[in-house]
């Protein structure tokens, strides 16, 4: 999706407004494969601060995934912002620890990477069904979110094991 920045050339311009979608069908990231559901949604403005302009876009998306405990697939609807300064790209590295750049060519800018790395950074770490989520039995497999199974699980660090043996059970 490329944007036209040309208006900016009129002073009289303060903001542009933006909207749409971006179509992605999956992501994998380290294993993990992101099925979205729908297209990405973006709504938001880029505007005139000074001589500066800055973006600031709200971000929408729903997607499915397996769970990284019950390995049941889940659907979930997130959303994450997008804001930053307007920078010409010429090729430099330009050093700006305050703000987050976003760099076009001339007038045009591409938003689409920056909208996924939102996407992608606004992922929670382990991707959970709910929080409550007891998982798989590593005894039997079971999903105990479903069924109840009688396995005895002891949970005993192996590098303790061996202390177990100086408190013998009465």
């Amino acid at each position: 999706m490329n944007i036209d920045l040309s208006s900016f050339q009129d002073e009289t311009v303060i903001s542009i407004s933006l909207e749409g979608k971006l179509e992605k069908n999956n992501l994998n990231i380290n294993g993990r494969k992101i099925r979205f559901m729908e297209p990405i949604e973006y709504k938001g403005q880029i505007y005139r601060v000074g001589k500066d302009k800055q973006l600031h876009l709200d971000i929408n998306y729903k997607y499915e995934e397996e769970c990284g405990r019950c390995l049941e697939p889940f659907v979930r609807e997130e959303s994450t912002v997008l804001s930053g300064k307007l920078v010409e790209d010429v090729g430099g590295d330009c050093e700006d620890e305050e703000e987050e750049l976003i760099y076009h060519t001339g007038d045009k800018l591409n938003l689409d990477k920056y909208i996924m790395d939102m996407v992608v950074l606004s992922l929670p770490m382990k991707p959970l069904c709910n929080v409550g989520c007891k998982g798989l039995c590593p005894k039997c497999g079971v999903n105990q979110n479903k069924k109840d199974c009688d396995c005895d699980v002891e949970d005993v660090d192996p590098r303790l094991a061996i202390l177990k043996d100086f408190f013998p059970e009465e």
